[in-house]
């Protein structure tokens, strides 16, 4: 029976894979190939530099068979860019079914606030990296190319891959195939009624009840950059200073702690955002 399914990644602790723009461009395109091949429909997705996050309408099995491919392509981008093998092997998948109309809407718009709930980003439809920006009209894009209108060699240099693809998936100047090609914003559109109510959502602060109904939030893990980004805020507000290199050895050592709760942090990353040593944090967290 279809169904309304939340995929994820578990994070990865001490690698990322998407390093730079070029490998989220082509992270993008593998979604843009992945929804081929699959009966699904894809309502949103968000890429992380470490992890990802699709909302799927259509079967438990299919909604699997779809994140097992993207994440097989994850790693082939990682062993082709970077010769990394086996990048993704340890990183385990959560399929989990939405029920509900007001947690369908929740789960819509916590994929959506990733980058927002990172700090990356003031609101999510800035972040490049998702299909936050295509909804209620927002998807339109200039100085798109038709892919079938291409040669056989450039449409592969931007898609990796040979897979015929439908009429209307263009490219942009990015060399990306647009979200809006691909993902279904009319079945968005037609669960959130009106912007205003979607905007409300991505505007509100939902992380902890969605994480907890959806069982994952000691899964996620957030990159040193991620963390970086926060860090100054945390420090501003807890010891009154502006960089860690103003803070005491005891104050330090607290930042271990909030570091830990806050961002769950592991004592490796902690070690290396702090510059301490791991056999001290590991006694202190």
């Amino acid at each position: 029976m279809k169904g309304y399914y939340h995929v994820s990644s578990h994070g990865l602790e001490r690698n990322d894979i998407f390093k730079t723009k070029e490998d989220f461009i082509a992270g993008m395109n593998d979604v843009a190939i992945c929804v081929l091949g699959f009966d699904v429909r894809l309502l949103c997705f968000c890429l992380m530099s470490n992890h990802f996050h699709f909302v799927l309408y259509g079967t438990s099995e299919e909604s699997r068979r779809f994140a097992e491919e993207y994440k097989r392509r994850c790693a082939v981008l990682m062993r082709r860019v970077y010769g990394e093998v086996g990048g993704m092997r340890s990183v385990d998948l959560d399929i989990s079914e939405i029920i509900g109309q007001d947690y369908l809407e929740n789960v819509i718009a916590y994929v959506m606030r990733n980058p927002l709930a990172a700090g990356i980003c003031v609101m999510p439809y800035n972040y490049p990296w998702s299909s936050a920006g295509v909804y209620f009209g927002g998807g339109k894009c200039d100085g798109v190319s038709g892919l079938n209108d291409m040669s056989d060699r450039k449409r592969f240099r931007i898609l990796k891959s040979r897979i015929n693809v439908p009429d209307h998936y263009m490219v942009d100047g990015n060399g990306i195939v647009p979200p809006s090609c691909y993902v279904d914003y009319g079945m968005v559109e037609r669960i959130f009624r009106h912007p205003a109510r979607l905007l409300m959502l991505l505007a509100r602060k939902i992380e902890n009840d969605v994480e907890l109904q959806l069982g994952i939030a000691d899964q996620v893990i957030m990159t040193d950059q991620e963390i970086l980004t926060q860090m100054p805020l945390l420090i501003k507000k807890e010891f009154n200073k502006d960089v860690i290199e103003q803070l005491t050895m005891e104050q330090r050592i607290k930042l271990c702690l909030l570091l830990k709760r806050n961002f769950r942090a592991g004592v490796k990353q902690i070690a290396r955002i702090t510059r301490l040593d791991p056999a001290v944090v590991a006694k202190v967290v």
